[in-house]
Formats: C-alpha cells, structure tokens, sequence
C-alpha cells in the first residue's frame, strides 16, 4: 500500500517473546519438569497417546515427525538450549511436552509473553520441509483439535484459575499489570473476590474478557458510510483487486478469494474486491463486533490447519525463517487456518455484502460465532470470540463498494473506532 508505515516483523503479534533467548529458558525449564516427572507413554492423556499412534502407525508422518527436527540446522540459535540439549530432541520429547500442557494454564513469565506453548515448542519444526509436510496434513489436524478439545476443557474448568493470581507468574501480579496497566478500570471483574482470581470462573473467563461498559464507544453508529474496526487489532494488509485464484503461498502473500472462502457459492461477489485485515496481539481483546449495520446472510465454519506456515517463511527464507513461527504468514493462513466465515449484508447498498472472516492462529484457535443466520446486527454489537489463541481477521468487500481506509498498516485500531468511509460509485 503506498504510503504505509513499515511493520517491524519480528515477533509482530506478541504472541512469543522478542528474546528469543526468553522462549529458549522457558522452553527447557518445561523439558525438566516433564524429565523429572518420569511419566511414561502409557500414563499420557488418551488424546496424546491416540497422537503418538497416528505418528507411529503412518510411515510418511513417522519419517516427517522425525526429519522436522533433524532439519532444524546445527548452527545457533537453532541448535541447542541453554543447557547444551537440542531444544525437542523427538517427537516424543514433543508429545511429552503436549501431555504437560494440556493439563495446565499459562502463567505470566519473564516480563513477556509465553501465551502460546505449543507453537513455541513447534516454533523451528514449522519453518522445515518435513514440518510444513506433517502440519499439511489433514489427520495431524484432527488430531491437534482434539488435544485442543481436551485442553479447552482444561481452560473452561474452575481448575485452570491457579494462574489467576498476584503472584509474579499470576496475570494480576506486578509483571502482568505492567503490560496490562488499570485492568480493573478496562475490563468488568472484581478485584474484591475473596478467592483472588478477580470473579473470573476460569481461565477461558479471563481470557474472553470483556470490556467495562462504554471504554469503547461505537463509532458513527447511525451512519450507514461508515465502517468500524470489528475487533481489538493492529493493520497488517489492505489490499484491492483480490484474484479469485492466486499463489498464495509465495513471499508476497497474495490473497486466493477461493481458498479463502473455502469455494462457498458467495465468492464470486468478491472476485477484484478489497481486503482489510488486522491481528489480535496475545493481550488484546479476543471478542468480535460487527463492522457495519445489517442481516447475517450466512455463517460458514471452516476446519483447517493449526501450525502450517507460508514455504517462503521457513528455512528456504534467506533471511532466516520467521522466528514468531505464523506471524509473517497471516495472509497464507486465511487461505488454509481453521476460520469462520460470516457473511453480512449491509444496510448500505454501496457497501451490499461484505464478509467477516476470523482466522484461529495456534493453539486452541476456537472461532465462536454467537450471531445466527438472519440475525439483525448493529455496529458495535458482539458477533463472535476467540477462545485462547492467536488471531487474525480479514473484512472483504466487493469490488464494486468504494472503500476509503483512513488506516494503514502498522496502525493499533481500537474496536469499534471508524476505520473507513464508503460512497457511491
């Protein structure tokens, strides 16, 4: 886009830390600990142990599963960990890994955010030929949903409160309120709650929080030309004249309207159209709001991939693969990540339909959509929510809708600020 801002790439979406050194500490202090356990195979969770039979039972993904990690290259930082290990040494140090995580909440850590421990482990692997091979696949997928399933149910229970504390690692300790300064003036809680964990049920309540009345007052609301941010983001793309059919996997992260929209009948409406997309920092708030005021045309929810990245971000990169594993690659995953699709038709004929498609980034990635079919929505009304994971989101308008941005990449949108103005063509 001419004009915009550059995008520091490095870790732009908050969802690992910037050090790199920091994820290396964390990531061998999780090592040990499931070392020191002793668990053996038979006493992982039945969703781990179904995972290591796929990978055992099928020679392609037994060859992949091995090959991600000895294609991570022998020089630093990729080689080994701070006590001279390699980082994963196997998939079974990895599914050992897994068995630990989904039975336990992220703490807050080193004064920056390990939010994300399952794409940290798989940070280097993603970036390989063999990685990309094995996320590709649509059993690894399956499998990874239910290890997420299992885990949700993890995040949902009274249980997973034990990181909902002031302590140091707890999200209302002094290093939590640093990054996230007068939470009890931001979001509805109660700080008086005897248990300490500020009247949140669990850490998915934490997580979905929702904003104290009026902290985000809705932009033109009464008018029609005007086009709200949906979520709590920052600008990674806008882009015009969008392809049905394109490459989207090459460096440049062309958008493929087909892929995107998983071939639903309404694509055609979009073919040399606009997108607009923005991502969801691991602090951010994780709930959806419609952009425009209208009726709910259709809702489409699309299974995908949870840890494929863009082949150009990977280790054929001659700069290096994307140390923050999917954040280089949030156009590609729109066209191959789990994401619903959620068709409004506007109330304004020159905007017509347009479609809100929210993309599940890593981990437990689930994209709830709380609007129905038919269902009239205002802007600012909440339409949906990411549980637990990092986000992406795109609004797509077709070509013959005059979209003028007054947004640009790299630019931190507040939820329903005013992003854009429509007029006739």
């Amino acid at each position: 886009m001419p004009g915009s801002k550059p995008l520091v790439h490095h870790r732009i979406g908050g969802w690992l830390p910037r050090d790199h050194e920091v994820l290396r500490r964390w990531l061998d202090k999780k090592i040990g600990f499931v070392e020191r356990s002793g668990k053996a195979p038979r006493d992982w969770h039945p969703v781990i142990q179904e995972f290591k039979a796929l990978i055992e039972g099928n020679p392609i993904l037994y060859m992949d599963f091995h090959q991600m990690f000895e294609q991570v290259p022998t020089k630093p930082p990729y080689d080994k960990d701070p006590t001279g290990k390699p980082q994963v040494r196997d998939y079974l140090v990895m599914l050992s890994l897994f068995d630990h995580i989904i039975t336990t909440a992220p703490e807050y850590e080193d004064n920056d955010l390990v939010g994300f421990p399952v794409n940290a482990i798989l940070d280097w692997p993603m970036g390989t030929s063999a990685g990309q091979a094995a996320f590709a696949n649509p059993s690894v997928n399956m499998h990874f949903k239910k290890m997420f399933d299992a885990w949700t149910r993890f995040l949902t229970s009274y249980d997973s409160t034990y990181v909902l504390t002031t302590a140091d690692n707890g999200w209302f300790g002094g290093p939590a309120s640093g990054v996230m300064p007068d939470f009890s003036e931001t979001f509805i809680c109660d700080p008086s709650d005897p248990s300490g964990h500020y009247g949140f049920k669990s850490w998915d309540d934490f997580f979905t929080r929702r904003f104290r009345e009026d902290l985000r007052p809705v932009a033109n609301s009464d008018n029609d030309d005007v086009i709200n941010s949906g979520c709590e983001s920052k600008v990674y793309c806008i882009a015009k004249q969008i392809k049905m059919n394109d490459k989207f996997w090459l460096k440049g992260e062309p958008y493929s309207l087909h892929h995107m929209l998983n071939g639903d009948p309404l694509t055609k409406h979009f073919e040399g159209g606009t997108i607009y997309q923005a991502f969801l920092s691991a602090l951010s708030y994780h709930r959806w709001n419609s952009p425009v005021n209208g009726v709910v045309k259709k809702i489409v929810m699309v299974p995908g991939t949870y840890y494929l990245e863009s082949p150009s971000m990977g280790f054929v990169n001659p700069e290096g693969p994307d140390p923050g594993a999917p954040n280089n690659s949030q156009g590609f995953i729109t066209q191959t990540a789990a994401r619903a699709l959620i068709f409004i038709e506007s109330s304004n004929p020159n905007i017509g339909l347009m479609c809100m498609v929210v993309v599940g980034m890593a981990e437990v990635s689930t994209c709830q959509v709380t609007a129905y079919e038919t269902m009239k929505v205002v802007k600012g009304q909440e339409i949906g929510m990411f549980h637990f994971g990092g986000s992406t989101h795109c609004l797509i308008f077709r070509p013959q809708t005059n979209v003028n941005f007054e947004v640009e990449k790299g630019d931190s949108v507040l939820l329903n600020a005013k992003i854009a103005t429509v007029s006739a063509a």
